[in-house]
């Protein structure tokens, strides 16, 4: 299958390549080279950035220092400065063959990675980003390997010079439109803005592989419509990469050329919704870098975006762009706050907890994106509804001012994980906007409880800008999902309350999910770990350790019990070791504990388990404490097993997945020796880099556990590896801060 798979994505570039080249019939047959330079430039007070605005440098990311900034500008950018009489000097002469100086090892190192395998996200040729026509590819490919899920790419209308704007549909019933709320992400509206496009093409895999495994994840898909144009600006991005096959382009707008050469209109300009209100927000000069052309909707592709909001009933919108860390609401052509701006807020608040984008309506004097702009996409399709339903439209601009337009290929990926969380709630957000108030998060005041004695309160905090009314319930669940009870919480202020008693006489965990005017409000609103309880009791078993003796070949267990609340009792302890469904033994004894303090623990405890194992290898046991009728349980177990003591051992090399998985900032890896051997234990970031060496000594025989602590590094995909004699072997995790 894998090699059928490798075909269909070669067939496809193919067949995507011949489509664009006979796009690139009416395209400069040898394109004019673009450079960018990055210029200093000297001033008194940062309101002299405004007065360079006003001459028609439209600056999009500045770096501020006290008495300079500095810019990307091109020719016709650096011959207005020449005659503004503001003093600057060339720090950087090409900033595109100085990417390409900068990332040439990194760029060697992803050739080895395959990048465009045709399976799942990776890398693409130019620069680690990929290609239009891989881009093409992998819609392709996620149309072979999920067509139950995702649409056959549908070209919604074309660019200037033919190439076709493509558009897919992600839904469990992806071929009917149901009655189910739509929400749109796109990217590459600016040609040099490739960690958008490479954000979204992540987060589609990200649903197509973990629909029916991640709860969560088929939910949403079985829920809404997710719509994706990847490359609303073909021409532009392709023009880039005739100029610089391997990254680093720095053309921003799309393809128009007249008699005197090529121009092109920066299609953020473009749309219709306050369209040329002034020439700071844009310009009137077509060589200037914001260029909004003749006309609103001038441009066909701004025109393809604008029908294809018409036709359909998005009530969210993610336009990708980069860069600076920062999440860009309406209203972009001035200061003002929208009507609906307590909502935006209140969505971008959650939205942005984890990747800590600036709120776009709060950000410092001088941030690289503190200035306004006319005629653009989030004006557009929150504002104008003579013709459509609202749009509640976010810009997102991924990367810091490091990674700039172009990030190194290392950053690929975390940029694309550090925004997923995001997406998520923006895909949640539907319901949100439909029912303003929302629960922002929920707490519980215990954990654990007795039957019919103690009762657990939930207190849920609502976010309820426009004194909405809200019905809150919380609906009790066990681990199976079955329902327990319903129940409506009482409302006092913004807070909602209910005490509940459990009457499950049995060890049980029970979840709990807040419904809010009878939609269920998203897992990643709140904390919903908080919001689980057990009746397994305050004593539990902490963890368990054992040993072997050798001499009279039985196994010590040694359990750790700690007291989770209050001062208790422990009395007629039993702990239990099972098998899958067999108990292997029992364990009773007169062992009373007085007294144990709060958060105490204990180890007073050794019992001796003789494990009746007639073949070598592992047992994974589970085992529980019980105390007055408390049950507590502890898995995953592992004891290495065997009548003989030679063969008590790893009978081969293993490394294990680690736990936690994601994790943040520290996580256990655990793996196995057979016999003594050299042991390496190493940790890579996704380009092939050694971050660390955890472990490099010999080791006798046995199963050995680590701690890794990734605290001072990215969030992102990182693997470890071992290697022992000839064994070798690794496994990928993800930190996610």
């Amino acid at each position: 299958m894998k090699t059928n798979l490798l075909v269909f994505f070669s067939i496809s570039l193919i067949i995507s390549s011949s489509t664009n080249l006979r796009a690139q019939k009416n395209s400069l047959t040898k394109p004019e080279y673009y450079k960018v330079s990055e210029v200093r430039i000297y001033i008194n007070e940062q309101s002299d950035i405004f007065e360079l605005r006003k001459q028609g440098l439209g600056f999009e990311h500045i770096k501020l220092h006290d008495n300079y900034f500095d810019a990307l500008l091109d020719s016709f950018q650096i011959d207005k400065l020449k005659k503004s009489g503001y003093l600057y000097e060339i720090i950087i002469d090409d900033v595109t063959k100085d990417y390409l100086e900068r990332t040439k090892d990194s760029r060697e190192k992803i050739k080895l990675n395959k990048p465009c395998k045709g399976l799942g996200f990776g890398f693409g040729s130019m620069g680690g980003f990929y290609t239009l026509d891989e881009v093409i590819a992998q819609l392709d490919t996620m149309r072979l390997l999920y067509p139950n899920l995702i649409t056959e790419k549908d070209s919604i209308g074309s660019a200037i010079e033919g190439r076709p704007i493509w558009a897919v549909k992600i839904s469990d019933n992806p071929e009917i439109n149901e009655e189910e709320p739509e929400v749109f992400y796109n990217s590459l509206t600016h040609a040099r803005e490739p960690a958008g496009m490479m954000t979204v093409v992540y987060f589609m895999y990200y649903l197509l592989e973990n629909y029916g495994v991640d709860p969560e994840v088929t939910y949403l898909v079985n829920n809404r419509e997710f719509y994706f144009v990847p490359v609303i600006n073909p021409d532009g991005y392709v023009y880039n990469q005739q100029i610089s096959p391997n990254g680093g382009g720095m053309w921003r707008k799309n393809v128009r050329s007249d008699s005197t050469g090529l121009f092109g209109v920066d299609m953020n300009r473009n749309y219709s919704y306050m369209w040329g209100y002034d020439n700071i927000g844009s310009s009137p000069f077509k060589l200037a870098e914001d260029y909004r052309g003749t006309t609103a909707f001038s441009e066909p592709e701004t025109q393809v975006i604008r029908k294809f909001c018409i036709n359909h009933n998005f009530l969210i919108c993610n336009n990708y762009h980069t860069y600076g860390n920062v999440t860009l609401l309406p209203w972009g052509y001035n200061d003002t706050h929208t009507p609906d701006s307590s909502i935006f807020n209140n969505l971008i608040e959650v939205a942005t907890s984890f990747n800590q984008h600036l709120n776009g309506l709060a950000l410092p004097p001088g941030h690289v994106l503190n200035y306004t702009t006319n005629g653009d996409a989030n004006d557009w399709m929150y504002g104008d509804t003579s013709e459509k339903n609202k749009i509640f439209a976010i810009l997102p601009e991924v990367g810091n001012e490091n990674d700039g337009f172009w990030p190194v290929p290392e950053r690929i990926f975390p940029i694309a994980e550090e925004n997923l969380y995001a997406n998520l709630i923006y895909a949640w957000g539907v319901g949100v906007i439909d029912n303003p108030p929302y629960i922002s998060d929920a707490s519980l005041n215990l954990r654990y409880c007795r039957p019919l004695l103690d009762s657990v309160k939930i207190c849920a905090f609502e976010k309820n800008p426009d004194n909405h009314t809200s019905n809150v319930f919380a609906k009790v669940t066990t681990s199976n999902d079955s329902l327990i009870r319903e129940v409506q919480l009482i409302q006092s202020d913004s807070i909602f309350t209910v005490s509940l008693f459990p009457n499950s006489a049995k060890e049980e965990f029970y979840k709990i999910n807040l419904q809010q005017n009878g939609i269920d409000i998203p897992s990643k609103i709140f904390l919903t770990n908080r919001l689980r309880f057990t009746t397994a009791g305050p004593v539990v078993l902490d963890s368990i350790t054992w040993s072997y003796n050798s001499s009279f070949k039985y196994y010590v267990i040694k359990p750790y019990i700690h007291n989770n609340g209050n001062d208790f009792t422990i009395s007629n302890p039993l702990v239990e070791i099972t098998s899958g469904d067999s108990w292997i033994t029992s364990i009773l004894g007169p062992y009373t504990y007085p007294s144990l303090p709060p958060g105490g623990t204990t180890t007073g405890a050794m019992f001796r388990v003789i494990v009746d194992s007639t073949f070598p290898g592992y047992f994974n046991f589970k085992a529980r404490i019980g105390v007055d009728g408390w049950y507590y349980w502890v898995d995953s177990i592992t004891i290495v097993t065997n009548v003989e003591e030679e063969q008590a051992l790893p009978i081969s090399y293993g490394l294990y997945q680690n736990y936690p998985n994601p994790f943040n900032p520290s996580t256990k890896i655990k793996y196995s020796i057979q016999q003594a051997s050299q042991v390496q234990v190493k940790v890579f970031d996704v380009l092939g880099n050694e971050i660390e060496t955890l472990v490099n000594e010999e080791k006798p025989t046995g199963t050995y556990e680590l701690t890794w602590n990734a605290a001072n590094l990215p969030s992102g995909v990182y693997f470890y590896q071992l290697k022992a004699r000839d064994f070798i072997n690794t496994k990928k995790m993800i930190l996610m801060k």
